[in-house]
């Protein structure tokens, strides 16, 4: 556990993420980030990405 979520977890500060997959790599990721047009690929810094299917 890193110190952001240390510190996330004393103040009760849940933050939402999304799950999406990259269309050009097919990495899998997630982003605090709901907007998809704000979200770019960790892997292949690519912009053309799709929410995850659920599991």
């Amino acid at each position: 556990m890193g110190i952001i979520d240390s510190v996330r977890g004393m103040f009760g500060a849940d933050e939402r993420t999304f799950q999406y997959v990259c269309d050009r790599c097919e990495t899998e990721f997630e982003s605090s980030k709901s907007d998809m047009s704000a979200v770019m690929c960790p892997e292949c810094r690519s912009t053309k990405i799709r929410a995850a299917s659920p599991a």
